[in-house]
């Protein structure tokens, strides 16, 4: 976390200076303008946030976490945050959530909420953007003990990941297992990590099973998908299957999530084909609809408990100790959980 004598050296002032600058005080007056400008751009440049909280409550815990989410995120996201809500709150701890768009302003304005808060760890989610990449992870730099959800943009972060390319692994070798020869996939861009791991994974069970993979079967969304690229139309769901079924005689699919999978289902079912009988669907979430819809969903578990208990032991033992041996990242294997829709 930047301190005051940090931004007074890069400013090449005292630290009482910074203080009558930056710390509320009207002292502040009496450092002339010029320098105080410089104080202040410093400050910005390393991220600084004056903790008043802190100032008045020093050397006392808040028993709070920060979790940063991205409004768009997948819906897998929440429930893994109910699990983290969860989790914390059997450890003594409590979640502040701040959940944001596009406009990097409002995540500035939590992550400055969060220090206000004295938050003593905090959990980013979302931290992959299109337009100014990395850019996430400077502005949360300045608060302590930082955990990601997938490797962030920055040298040596603390980061947890669960096996998206796992997840497609099991998939594959599943549905190979049934008898299936061609097997798409669907997702939703090929920006974000969990479906570049994806897509990687599909790749890897393709060779490992001795098969060549075909791109044909690879269904990659676009913008038409924006803003809720994990809501699905019955129109897009038409398309999807229309593409990987009727011209690519798909004999199975991996969705993107389980609501995607039902309406593959629905879709499937529109051009008179039966699941599983002519096409067999596997989702990835188990929301609830999967054991409610009819059939039954072939899904991927993200093993949520176990993440939410894996990501509070990582902030936890970064609350409590400096230890190094705690770089080393976190992975999470999903877990396949075989329904009718196979």
């Amino acid at each position: 976390m930047i301190r005051q004598i940090d931004v007074a050296r890069n400013a090449g002032v005292s630290q009482a200076t910074v203080s009558l600058v930056l710390g509320g005080k009207s002292g502040g007056k009496r450092v002339g303008e010029e320098t105080r400008k410089r104080i202040e751009q410093v400050a910005k440049a390393m991220g600084y946030f004056h903790n008043s909280a802190a100032q008045q409550l020093r050397g006392s815990r808040s028993g709070l976490i920060g979790v940063l989410v991205g409004v768009s995120a997948a819906p897998v996201i929440f429930d893994r945050i109910s699990a983290l809500e969860r989790e914390a709150l059997s450890r003594g701890y409590r979640i502040l959530l701040g959940q944001f768009g596009e406009e990097l302003e409002l995540a500035a304005q939590y992550i400055k909420d969060f220090a206000a808060r004295r938050v003593e760890g905090t959990l980013c989610m979302s931290h992959e953007h299109r337009e100014h990449p990395g850019i996430l992870e400077k502005i949360i730099s300045g608060l302590p003990n930082v955990v990601y959800l997938r490797q962030p943009a920055i040298e040596g972060a603390h980061y947890i990941h669960v096996d998206a390319a796992d997840c497609i692994h099991q998939g594959v070798d599943y549905l190979l297992s049934t008898g299936r020869k061609r097997i798409g996939l669907v997702i939703l861009d090929e920006f974000h990590q969990s479906n570049r791991h994806r897509y990687q994974g599909y790749f890897e069970a393709m060779q490992r099973n001795g098969l060549t993979m075909d791109e044909n079967l690879i269904w990659v969304g676009d913008d038409t998908l924006l803003p809720q690229p994990h809501e699905v139309s019955n129109s897009k769901a038409d398309e999807v299957v229309s593409f990987l079924v009727g011209q690519h005689h798909a004999d199975a699919i991996i969705a993107i999530n389980d609501d995607w999978a039902a309406q593959l289902i629905k879709a499937i079912r529109r051009r008179g084909l039966n699941v599983p009988h002519d096409v067999g669907i596997v989702g990835q979430g188990n929301f609830k609809i999967a054991s409610f819809f009819d059939p039954e969903i072939t899904t991927l578990d993200p093993q949520n408990g176990v993440f939410a208990k894996a990501a509070i032991d990582l902030l936890t033992g970064l609350i409590q100790t400096d230890n190094s041996a705690l770089k080393k990242p976190v992975i999470v294997k999903p877990k396949l959980i075989i329904r009718q829709s196979t």
